[in-house]
């Protein structure tokens, strides 16, 4: 029996290494290409962000950083292109999701003009979602004062049938994506937040727009980031793109330049309503107000390890409990994707009736979710967490028109408003915000990126924007009735049934809580 079964063993190892084989004669990137490691250049010595910086900055005490938070979906992208704009040494980049779309190739432009300046820009951009081809990445990767890197690639690159497979044999390794979001600009400025870069995060989709959050920050947190983005940059997993596309010719790089600045002249369609400008601009009147729109306090970043493969470091939340920031009264949750473990059930029953804390918690409803089918995994710890103590809201789809305002860039107007925003509250002392959501891809698969900033300003301010977001117009409170079921109440409705877009999105509800995929939401 065990010569069968070593034989057996032996003929399952004969067949993937057969199977690796062929992939790799297949469309391939090559493997370990050469790539030179930098890092951060040193702060600019001159030029308008650093003279905001340190007017901004003048108020602040010894180690600590100014921040702004950005709920406003166009002044979100306007602070993207005026940050850019206005560098003068260096851009870095890193993002989960760049859409091919309006936003995408607005971003995408205005850096193409900063490189042009001889800005020095770095750009890392997860792999997975595919709106970037390996042809445009290498095109882009190749221009002057561009370097632009792809997080994590699988080797193989064409052919569904053969990434399936390979997918199949490296999934522990392609599994693990960098969710993780932030800009540096001449190691000044920086932006960190839940918003990728496409037109849902900045109010230019008609299907649906989201209710997100970024910090505007300067000071002395922006040397920590840029450290972090380093660890990111230099890692095995950051893979050059130049090196996606062996060749491309002149004859092929003018049709695709052609392609893009034809697409860009159609985008301006939109743009031109919206007051985005689509060519670079002079900024400095946005500039100007920072000093009395920025509040203070001490910031620390934490975030994933990069390592794709072997050992991959200490996790992300981990590394918040060693911090010992703990909460004693209150708890403001935002998350727009909530699968809580039992051993996370369990703390929330201990910190409400062992502790007395009182732990609030905001998700999407099912009309205002944007992937359904995370939505169907949660729904089934609705009751646990309010047995365990909690306050559970969920965001309206139709939330207030002057929260639509937040949310849509006039003329757009969407189908529904997605909630987005990633973001806690304790305490009214301390702000997490980051790309972290509270499911078991978050916390235990992707690589996330958190900031901590202690800052009793900041947290006032941010639970406000809560107590605004859970208000009737904008959220539905979901209770228990006298007899244990659920309650959805709002300003003008009280269902026993969850809220829904329509039944389309109520079979596929249904049919999504049977897949057992619960482990990888």
């Amino acid at each position: 029996m065990a010569g069968l079964i070593r034989s057996a063993q032996g003929m399952r190892i004969a067949l993937l290494s057969s199977i690796a084989m062929g992939l790799t004669a297949c469309s391939t990137i090559p493997k370990n290409p050469h790539k030179p490691v930098s890092h951060s250049l040193q702060p600019a010595k001159a030029g308008m962000l650093i003279e905001h910086s340190q007017t901004v900055m003048a108020k602040a005490a010894d180690g600590e950083s100014a921040f702004m938070m950005i709920p406003q979906n166009s002044e979100a992208l306007r602070w993207r292109l005026a940050l850019i704009d206005h560098a003068k040494t260096s851009i870095d980049l890193q993002v989960f999701i760049w859409s091919n779309d309006e936003s995408g190739r607005l971003m995408l432009s205005h850096l193409l003009a900063a490189a042009k300046r001889g800005v020095q820009i770095r750009l890392l951009v997860d792999d997975l979602p595919k709106d970037w081809s390996d042809m445009g990445t290498a095109l882009v990767a190749r221009q002057d004062n561009i370097q632009l890197r792809r997080f994590n690639p699988g080797r193989v690159r064409k052919g569904a049938i053969r990434r399936t497979l390979q997918m199949g044999l490296f999934f522990k390794k392609l599994n693990r994506r960098m969710h993780n979001k932030q800009m540096l600009v001449d190691g000044q400025w920086g932006l960190v937040g839940g918003r990728n870069l496409g037109n849902p995060y900045f109010g230019l989709s008609k299907k649906y727009n989201n209710r997100d959050l970024d910090l505007l920050i300067t000071g002395a947190v922006i040397g920590e980031l840029g450290a972090d983005f380093d660890l990111y940059w230099n890692s095995d997993a950051a893979y050059p793109g130049e090196s996606m596309v062996k060749k491309i010719t002149e004859s092929k790089k003018e049709k695709l330049f052609q392609k893009f600045n034809a697409t860009l002249k159609k985008d301006r369609h939109l743009l031109s309503q919206t007051n985005l400008p689509t060519l670079p601009a002079d900024w400095s009147a946005v500039f100007a107000p920072l000093p009395e729109r920025m509040v203070y306090g001490t910031a620390q970043c934490i975030q994933d390890s990069p390592n794709v493969k072997g050992d991959r470091g200490e996790r992300l939340i981990d590394q918040f409990r060693e911090t010992g920031i703990m909460p004693h009264r209150k708890s403001c949750i935002i998350t727009p994707y909530m699968i809580p473990s039992q051993k996370q059930l369990d703390h929330l029953a201990n910190a409400v009736k062992e502790e007395d804390r009182k732990v609030r918690v905001l998700v999407p409803s099912m009309e205002s979710n944007n992937h359904t089918m995370a939505h169907s995994h949660y729904k089934k710890y609705r009751k646990k967490l309010l047995k365990a103590g909690a306050e559970l809201y969920e965001f309206r789809g139709d939330p207030s028109a002057s929260f639509c305002s937040l949310s849509d860039t006039p003329p757009v107007k969407s189908d529904f408003i997605s909630l987005h925003t990633k973001a806690f509250v304790l305490d009214k002392e301390w702000v997490l915000i980051g790309s972290l959501n509270f499911d078991p891809r978050s916390i235990e698969i992707n690589t996330e990126h958190l900031l901590l900033i202690n800052s009793p300003e900041l947290a006032t301010q941010l639970f406000g924007d809560f107590e605004t977001m859970i208000s009737p117009e904008n959220a539905w409170a979901v209770t228990l009735n006298e007899k244990g079921k659920l309650r959805w109440t709002s300003s003008d409705d009280e269902r026993t049934n969850q809220p829904a877009r329509g039944f389309g999105q109520r079979c596929a509800d249904f049919i999504y809580r049977w897949l057992p995929i619960e482990g990888q939401l």
